[in-house]
């Protein structure tokens, strides 16, 4: 089981005891999930205002409580992730990966596999977009939907990650599958310490990617895969880093 922890700009002052608001905020969660311990409890993007190497020593003395097994981080580069880990080490890292965005590919998954992090895609299928099923007609209905902001996501990308479309309808044809299964698939052949976790109010879907686990692409395929892949342009990027006063979510709290 797993849950996150959020540090707002009020909760943080000159006398902070960022033990108490801690494990303030990991009790409330444990009585609302009606448990008396976590697997994994993340910060959910760094705050600005706390050194992470607090936090760090925080959820160690929490671990040693036996109240958290593990701990991660949420939307950091590896240096954030490095001066945590050396305090206390690191479960996970839940970032922003998939194909269309592949920053985590130059340092953070390399600095994983090495320190036996998890890494924990959100958005693998990049907010809808490689199942293939939105399109320069797809309208999101509600101002706080984050596919209204997502850089992939405005028309002129959707027309310009096309190429990427046909190569994944290529490949799920082959393989009888659809084209997220196929973008799952790629990303558990090509990490061993990758769990994505794609997101989706619809049950249909929600089995879709579950079956992914059951698409296997062979060395050729993937490599075939990936060679087509890196010769594709990408068009639109969000980047992997935000925090409490960079965060994506901004983009609508000003409407």
């Amino acid at each position: 089981m797993a849950t996150k922890l959020h540090i707002h700009d009020e909760e943080v002052s000159e006398n902070i005891n960022l033990y108490d608001l801690i494990k303030g905020h990991l009790l409330k969660s444990l009585k609302r999930l009606r448990t008396h311990y976590v697997d994994l409890y993340y910060l959910h993007r760094i705050n600005e205002l706390v050194p992470i190497e607090d936090v760090a020593v925080v959820m160690g003395k929490l671990i040693n409580e036996c109240l958290i097994k593990g701990w991660g981080l949420s939307q950091v580069d590896v240096d954030t992730l490095d001066k945590a880990h050396k305090v206390t080490s690191l479960t996970a890292v839940q970032n922003l990966y998939n194909i269309l965005e592949r920053d985590c590919e130059e340092k953070i998954f390399p600095y994983c596999l090495e320190n036996n992090i998890g890494v924990v895609p959100f958005s693998p299928i990049a907010s809808g977009f490689l199942s293939g099923k939105i399109t320069t007609q797809t309208e999101f209905e509600k101002t706080d939907d984050v596919r209204n902001f997502v850089p992939q996501l405005s028309k002129e990308n959707i027309i310009g990650n096309q190429p990427i479309l046909d190569i994944l309808n290529k490949f799920a044809n082959v393989k009888n599958a659809t084209p997220a299964q196929i973008s799952l698939a790629w990303m558990l052949k090509k990490y061993p310490n990758v769990v994505p976790i794609p997101g989706s109010k619809n049950q249909e879907r929600i089995i879709e990617n579950l079956s992914a686990w059951n698409v296997e692409l062979t060395d050729e395929e993937f490599n075939e895969l990936q060679s087509a892949l890196n010769q594709c342009e990408i068009h639109g990027h969000r980047g992997i880093v935000e925090t409490q006063h960079q965060t994506f979510s901004n983009n609508w709290r000003k409407e």
